[in-house]
C-alpha cells in the first residue's frame, strides 16, 4: 500500500466512524431518536427489527372489538355467503349491501348520524368504502367482470386462528398501500402518510396520557418542517391546514376506525380553533409496543 493509499484509507475510516456516530446520536428535533431509528420507523415500520410494532402476545378477545376488523369480517362473511356480489355500473357496492353493513353500527359516520349526508350509496360512507378498497389491495377479495368476491387466500384468513394475521395485514395495507387522502380535498403527497411510522411512535411514547392534538402536530412539524410547504397561505395558515388534514386523514378516518384513540373535541362549534384532547386506548397499547432493545441508543437511562 502506498502512502497515498494509506491516507485515503484513513480518511475513509474517519468518515465512516463519523457517519456511524451521527446515525446513532440522539437528535432533539426528532424527539431524541437517532437518525438510524427514525429511518427504520419510517421505512421499515413493522419489520422485526423496528423499534415499534405489533405485540406477539395479543389477546384475541381484544381483536374482536377492533371496529375496522369487525366490519371487514362482516363484509367478508356476506361475500362468502353470496359467492359474488354484482357491483353498480360505476363499480360501487350495491345500496342494499351498504345498508346491511352500516346498520350493524360497527362504525358510525358522524355526518350520517347528524343527517348531513343520507346514506344512499357506497361513496356516502368512508369506512365501508375503505373496507372494500383495502380488501382489494390486500388480495383478500377480487373484482372480475364488475363482480366482487372473496379470493381463496382471503377465505383462509377467515379462520379464527388467523385473526391476528388478518388484522396485521389490514392495518399494514391501510398504512402503506391505501391512500389516506383518497376521500379529502387536501394536497396529495404532502408527507402525512410517509411520516405515519413517526406518528405511531409518538402515540406509543406519549399516548397513555391526555395531550392535545397540537402536541403531536408540533412534534411532527419540528421533525419534518418541509411538510408545511405543500400548503399555500390562505384564510388558514399552513400549520392550521396541516393540522386539519392530519386530523381528517390520520385521526378521524384511520385510527378512530380502529378504536385506537380517544378523541375529545373542546372547540367551539363556531370555530375551527381550540384544543382537542387525544389519548390512545387500551386496545392500541395492547396491540402495539415500543421495543426498547431495538433502539440504537439510550436516553437518560430509558429507551427512547
Amino acid at each position: 500500500m502506498t502512502e497515498e493509499d494509506r491516507i485515503l484509507h484513513a480518511l475513509q475510516s474517519k468518515l465512516q466512524r463519523e457517519l456511524e456516530t451521527y446515525n446513532l446520536t440522539p437528535m432533539e428535533d426528532i424527539d431524541n431518536l437517532s437518525p438510524a431509528d427514525l429511518n427504520i420507523i419510517l421505512y421499515k415500520t413493522f419489520d422485526k427489527d423496528s423499534p415499534i410494532g405489533f405485540r406477539d402476545d395479543v389477546d384475541y378477545t381484544i381483536l374482536e372489538h377492533v371496529p375496522f376488523l369487525k366490519l371487514s369480517l362482516k363484509y367478508f362473511e356476506i361475500l362468502k355467503d353470496r359467492g359474488k356480489v354484482k357491483l353498480t355500473k360505476r363499480g360501487n357496492l350495491p345500496r342494499n349491501l351498504c345498508f346491511e353493513l352500516y346498520n350493524t353500527r360497527i362504525i358510525e359516520e358522524d355526518y350520517i348520524e347528524r343527517g348531513i349526508v343520507k346514506l344512499n350509496k357506497e361513496g356516502d360512507t368512508v369506512a365501508i368504502q375503505n373496507v372494500k378498497i383495502i380488501s382489494l389491495l390486500c388480495g383478500l377479495t377480487k373484482k372480475r367482470k364488475n363482480e366482487i368476491s372473496m379470493t381463496m387466500n382471503g377465505e383462509k384468513y377467515l379462520q379464527e386462528e388467523s385473526k391476528k394475521d388478518l388484522f396485521e395485514l389490514l392495518f399494514r395495507t391501510n398504512c402503506q398501500k391505501f391512500n389516506l387522502g383518497y376521500h379529502d380535498g387536501y394536497p396529495q403527497g404532502i408527507g402525512i402518510q410517509d411520516t405515519l411510522g413517526y406518528t405511531l411512535y409518538l402515540l406509543l411514547r406519549y399516548g397513555s396520557e391526555d395531550r392535545t392534538v397540537d402536541f403531536y402536530i408540533n412534534k411532527i412539524v419540528t421533525a419534518f418542517p418541509s411538510i408545511l410547504n405543500h400548503f399555500e397561505e390562505r384564510w388558514m395558515s399552513r400549520l392550521e391546514q396541516f393540522r386539519s388534514c392530519f386530523e381528517t386523514r390520520v385521526l378521524e378516518r384511520f385510527l378512530k376506525y380502529y378504536d385506537f384513540i380517544q378523541y375529545g373535541n373542546k372547540r367551539s362549534p363556531l370555530s375551527s380553533k381550540g384544543p382537542i384532547d387525544l389519548k390512545t386506548t387500551d386496545s392500541f397499547r395492547a396491540i402495539f409496543e415500543l421495543r426498547g432493545p431495538k433502539f440504537k441508543f439510550k436516553k437518560s437511562g430509558h429507551w427512547a
